[in-house]
């Protein structure tokens, strides 16, 4: 059966169809940590921030060899102890127990430029849901429900008969439904705090027992 999206959901996507074609990368909400918290959770080391805007990935990037990447983050406030992050790597989608350790929420969403997207989202260091988005997110705990999942949270954003999946800006939208915000588009644009991040092959937040 055809899912049938109601005014507010498809308004919800339109306003966030730019990030249809935004490039590959990882983004995360973390609520109940800081900024100087959140980086280091990431791994990172709040005192060796500088301001940049994401132009300055490409300025890391010139001379590099093919496979030297550079691991690079910025975050931001969104509102009171609610951090957002945005960086060009896996590193968050793949820490979220280091991420929402201490009773934080996180929620993180790797694109990826052939398709093979990752969501995941971890309450108090404990992973809910960690997963490609090919239809609505099944928490960790199936077939059991888990509490900290929403089940709502998905409602029209998928709609296989059309090949309507979790993508693009019905991941945005998700994201604001589980953690209560609005995107802000100039999130992406604007000059952040910013610091290079270790390798996450190297990086002891990264949990790879996820995979």
């Amino acid at each position: 059966m055809s899912v049938v999206m109601d005014n507010e959901t498809a308004a919800c996507i339109a306003r966030h169809d730019w990030f249809e074609t935004y490039n590959s990368d990882c983004f995360a909400l973390i609520e109940g940590a800081d900024e100087n918290e959140v980086i280091r959770r990431f791994g990172g080391d709040p005192s060796s921030t500088d301001i940049h805007g994401p132009e300055f990935y490409g300025e890391l990037m010139q001379g590099r060899e093919t496979g030297d990447v550079a691991f690079m983050l910025r975050v931001g406030t969104a509102a009171p102890e609610l951090v957002f992050a945005i960086e060009n790597g896996f590193t968050g989608v793949n820490a979220l127990r280091s991420l929402s350790q201490g009773g934080a929420r996180a929620l993180s969403i790797l694109t990826h430029v052939n398709g093979a997207d990752i969501i995941g989202y971890a309450v108090d260091g404990r992973l809910v849901v960690h997963e490609e988005p090919w239809g609505p997110l099944t928490p960790l705990s199936d077939p059991d429900p888990d509490p900290a999942w929403d089940p709502a949270w998905c409602a029209d954003l998928t709609d296989p008969e059309h090949d309507e999946w979790l993508r693009g800006a019905r991941q945005l939208v998700l994201a604001e439904r589980v953690m209560g915000l609005r995107i802000d588009p100039r999130w992406f644009e604007i000059p952040l705090r910013t610091i290079l991040l270790p390798d996450p092959f190297s990086n002891p937040v990264v949990d790879w027992e996820v995979w």
